[in-house]
């Protein structure tokens, strides 16, 4: 069982009208656990809501030993984690799940994002390059419209190209990730996470190419260790489909193993 610790809130900051850019202080032992697609279950102040809000590991920085999470408030919860404050101390539990595996003799990465799916894969994108530096890193990020486009700068540090994508045209590609991805050369590993429809897209264009796909599962979470069983995914396991917890056993699946109907 992973302990509950006190992590300083270094700054947190409203970068839309919904969406808090978070910085915790969680110690160097504890950065250095993350691996890139893990999560933080976040406790709020409030007696009232016992259970840890699940949130997604932006950036981990094993030196100075400080958490970086970008969130959307949808609720009580997430409102009260967006009312603290500097020197503020919010109670964690993490880094939870398993996170995404780097194939090290992969030269051609696509990193494909949509939303609030997006978070994750800075870090991601920061490993990859890390991991293999001579890689070509495609970056594909889908939002409604412009207003919405978070981080676009940030994946700029890491990838090659990184390509905006939005349904209404307001900015850049006007259409899916997949169909701006469709416009590229086939890659040899892509990773996805975001809403169900486009990594359900993911997969189908992945196994059409024989492309090694991982995807990050974006499934409700309640208790985020495993013991509820209110995460459950379906995943083929041999000739048989069993339920899997996501915050156990994933949040990342191969895309092959879904089930995706």
């Amino acid at each position: 069982m992973k302990k509950v610790i006190n992590a300083e809130v270094i700054e947190n900051k409203q970068i839309l009208h919904d969406v808090y850019d978070l910085y915790l202080n969680v110690g160097r032992e504890q950065a250095a656990k993350v691996v890139a697609g893990q999560f933080l279950g976040i406790y709020t102040s409030s007696d009232a809501m016992l259970l840890p809000r699940p949130l997604s590991i932006c950036e981990a920085d094993a030196a100075s030993g400080i958490l970086r999470v970008v969130y959307r408030v949808v609720g009580g919860g997430t409102e009260n984690i967006a009312n603290a404050k500097f020197g503020d101390f919010l109670r964690i539990i993490g880094p939870l799940g398993n996170g995404y595996t780097i194939d090290n003799n992969v030269l051609s990465f696509a990193i494909v994002g949509g939303g609030l799916g997006v978070p994750p894969l800075l870090e991601l994108s920061k490993r990859v390059r890390r991991a293999v530096p001579n890689a070509k890193i495609a970056v594909f990020l889908g939002f409604r419209n412009k207003s919405q486009i978070i981080l676009a700068d940030d994946f700029e540090k890491y990838a090659d190209s990184v390509a905006i994508c939005t349904d209404d045209g307001s900015h850049g590609f006007h259409g899916t990730v997949l169909a701006a991805m469709q416009l590229r050369s086939v890659f040899d590993m892509a990773f996805g996470c975001g809403p169900k429809p486009m990594l359900r897209a993911l997969a189908r264009y992945s196994a059409q190419s024989e492309t090694p796909c991982y995807v990050s599962l974006e499934e409700h979470m309640a208790c985020c260790i495993g013991t509820c069983l209110a995460c459950a995914v379906k995943v083929q396991d041999g000739d048989e489909y069993v339920n899997k917890r996501a915050c156990y056993d994933g949040p990342v699946f191969g895309a092959k193993e879904v089930a995706w109907e």
